[in-house]
């Protein structure tokens, strides 16, 4: 048996198995479901509405992205972390002055509220990291953050260690730990600040 937790299709309003269903059609994947040797069983998931696997209670909330996109606060044994998943701080897609300006702040606000309560307290952020501030204006709206929103995350919220993850796949490793090592210099730690960490492939962190 696999259980498969996911969302909601927003287009039809049918549980996770849509999505699952559309993602699965042989012009997308060349094993069909049928064709699969296992029994799955799939679990629609609400926002904000935890659900108990194991000894892990695990809490998902909607993020910013172009598509429906949950992140997780997963909470067991007297410690939390938090996985963002693709995810671009919300941002007012109108200009002030503009007649929807501020009636949408509204809503971004509220979203962005939303957000940080999800994060707070947490032991551990993992956050969309994607870009550098200075390449964000060319991909905003894409759905993906930058280093600075993601300390500016961690430090809101009052998280003890934050990875920054969903490295842009452009760039190489080496030029990844330049870039990294540019926003530890423009980042100096303070007395209860984060732990500002990269996400390594392979790496295990234990706390």
């Amino acid at each position: 048996m696999l259980r498969l937790h996911g969302a909601f299709d927003p287009v039809t309003g049918k549980g996770v198995e849509q999505i699952m269903a559309v993602q699965l059609q042989y012009s997308y994947f060349p094993v069909r479901e049928a064709e699969m040797k296992a029994n799955i069983e799939y679990v629609t998931l609400a926002p904000e509405k935890s659900i108990q696997i194991g000894s892990a209670t695990v809490t998902p909330y909607l993020m910013n992205h172009p598509v429906v996109d949950f992140g997780y606060r997963v909470e067991a044994h007297g410690k939390s972390v938090f996985f963002t998943g693709d995810h671009e701080p919300p941002f007012n897609i109108h200009e002030p002055g503009e007649e929807a300006y501020a009636e949408y702040q509204s809503f971004v606000d509220e979203k962005s509220e939303s957000i940080l309560r999800a994060m707070r307290g947490v032991d551990v952020l993992i956050s969309d990291s994607s870009y550098t501030e200075q390449e964000y204006p060319t991909k905003k709206g894409w759905g993906h953050g930058t280093f600075n929103t993601s300390i500016e995350y961690a430090k809101k919220a009052g998280a003890k260690v934050l990875f920054c993850t969903h490295h842009e796949p452009t760039r190489s490793d080496d030029a990844l730990d330049a870039v990294f090592n540019q926003v530890l210099a423009d980042h100096p730690s303070h007395v209860g600040d984060p732990v500002y960490r990269l996400a390594r492939e392979g790496e295990t962190y234990e706390f």
